[in-house]
């Protein structure tokens, strides 16, 4: 299983193996703008679907990099896994109901890439 790299400026997704991640090229090979790593389980919306991406990148800047999401979520269960959300408005409110779930993420400018924090 690997990870992509997502174009939020092209609106492309990138296959990056799982061994190569921690070093991934996180530039757009096609506009050269900073791309961000999703998880594996990210099926990117077709290119000109502008409200599927727009919906991705409301998830994005919540902490929601399409990882895994359960109904009940404690340091010892994890029970019934949750799909993503497609519109705006369901967005909203998976974001309120799995806010504990996200995944902070803040671009390094040393690192030149976006880190979780916490």
């Amino acid at each position: 299983m690997g990870y992509k790299k997502v174009c939020f400026t092209c609106r492309k997704a990138f296959s990056v193996y799982k061994n190569e991640a921690p070093k991934a090229n996180l530039t757009c090979a096609q506009c050269g703008n900073t791309t961000i790593i999703f998880s594996h389980l990210f099926k990117p919306p077709k290119q000109n679907d502008l409200k599927r991406w727009q919906v991705v990148e409301f998830l994005k800047d919540h902490g929601f990099v399409y990882q895994r999401i359960y109904e009940t979520y404690t340091d010892s269960i994890l029970a019934g896994q949750k799909g993503y959300p497609e519109t705006i408005t369901e967005a909203k409110k998976f974001i309120l109901k799995y806010k504990d779930q996200a995944r902070l993420l803040i671009w390094d400018d040393d690192k030149k890439e976006f880190v979780r924090v916490g």
